[in-house]
């Protein structure tokens, strides 16, 4: 009986050792480790690549915004028409200009709209490798200097050090990366 009451001592002391070192491991380790933040939309409009894409996505704004504007002037003397010779013409022509005037307005919201998601389009397909590129840049990051956690800043973090940012960090090693793709490219 004294001999199972010892060996229940002796296995308890031992497990409260383990547990405490290694408590003191993990906590030496996380006293190494650090929690580092990002701002995700800030190193995309910043790096090469996302001002590139802005300036490609201005510029197809442009051309769109200009084969929209034939349609909107277009629309708007249909409406100065008849608003000046309405009480000249009859009912009919009165009724059948006020539908080709509709038309018109309803077909240049449509085009507006397919403006709309074309651009949508071509920014989803610019920012998908840039995306996917930033992804592995933050890991690899996070795994070469040692970061617990690394966490977008504009992604519901109240406060943060600013010593924690690494965002400048980010795009210059986004950048890099990109470049040394591009350049593996044009070979």
């Amino acid at each position: 009986m004294k001999l199972k009451r010892l060996l229940v001592i002796l296995a308890a002391l031992l497990l409260v050792g383990v547990n405490g070192v290694s408590q003191k491991a993990a906590a030496e380790k996380s006293d190494k480790m650090q929690i580092v933040t990002v701002n995700i939309q800030d190193v995309l409009l910043s790096s090469d690549a996302g001002q590139g894409v802005r300036k490609k996505l201005e510029t197809k704004v442009l051309e769109l915004q200009e084969k929209l504007q034939k349609d909107q002037e277009e629309i708007q003397t249909m409406q100065a028409e008849i608003e000046k010779k309405s009480s000249v013409w009859s009912e009919q022509v009165r009724e059948e200009k006020e539908r080709d005037y509709q038309k018109k307005v309803r077909e240049m919201q449509l085009k507006q709209e397919d403006a709309q998601f074309e651009i949508q389009q071509i920014e989803k397909q610019e920012m998908e490798p840039i995306l996917k590129e930033l992804q592995m840049v933050i890991a690899d990051m996070g795994k070469k200097n040692g970061y617990a956690m690394i966490m977008d800043s504009r992604a519901g973090l109240l406060y943060a050090d600013k010593n924690l940012d690494i965002s400048e960090i980010v795009r210059k090693e986004l950048d890099a990366k990109l470049a040394a793709s591009d350049t593996k490219k044009d070979q």
